[in-house]
C-alpha cells in the first residue's frame, strides 16, 4: 500500500504514460532477477540445483526480484485504472456492464489463465519451472 500511495503522489507530477514506462521497467528488472541464468549455461550441474553458482537464483535474489515485480504490477494496476477512467466513454461508465465490471472480469480471466499456465509448465519440468515462467514474462 505505501508504494501505491507513492505512485499516487507521483501521478500528480508525472503523466500516466511515464509512470507506466517506469513501472514496466521495474517489473522487467524484477523478472530478470528471477531468471536462473545458471540453468541456461552448462555448468555440469548435479542434483543440488546449481547451489553456490554465481548466476543461480538464491534466496536474496528471489525475494528481491519477486518484491520488485509484485510491487510494480500492483502499482501498474492503479495507473491503468486512472488511465482507463480518463479515456472511457460516458456510455460505458454507467449501467450494470460498466468499465469497472469489465475490468474485473478481464482480471479474473487473466488470473485463471495464469494459473492454468503455471500448472502446465509444472507438468513440463519442475527443474526449469522458474525459467519457463519468467523468461516468457520478461519477453512480454
Amino acid at each position: 500500500i505505501p508504494f501505491s500511495i507513492l505512485v499516487g503522489r507521483l501521478s500528480l507530477s508525472y503523466q500516466d504514460q511515464k509512470l507506466m514506462l517506469y513501472l514496466v521497467a521495474i517489473g522487467c528488472f524484477g523478472f530478470f532477477l528471477l531468471i536462473d541464468l545458471s540453468d541456461l549455461v552448462d555448468a555440469g550441474s548435479s542434483g543440488d540445483y546449481n547451489k553456490g553458482h554465481p548466476l543461480a537464483v538464491g534466496p536474496k535474489r528471489y525475494v528481491t526480484g519477486y518484491f520488485l515485480s509484485y510491487l510494480s504490477i500492483q502499482a501498474f494496476e492503479g495507473v491503468i485504472g486512472s488511465t482507463l477512467s480518463k479515456v472511457i466513454p460516458t456510455a460505458l461508465a454507467s449501467g450494470t456492464f460498466n468499465s469497472g465490471l469489465l475490468a474485473t472480469l478481464v482480471d479474473t480471466a487473466g488470473r485463471a489463465c495464469g494459473d492454468l499456465f503455471i500448472s502446465a509448465v509444472g507438468f513440463i519440468s519442475l527443474r526449469q519451472l522458474m525459467n519457463l515462467l519468467f523468461i516468457p514474462a520478461f519477453g512480454i
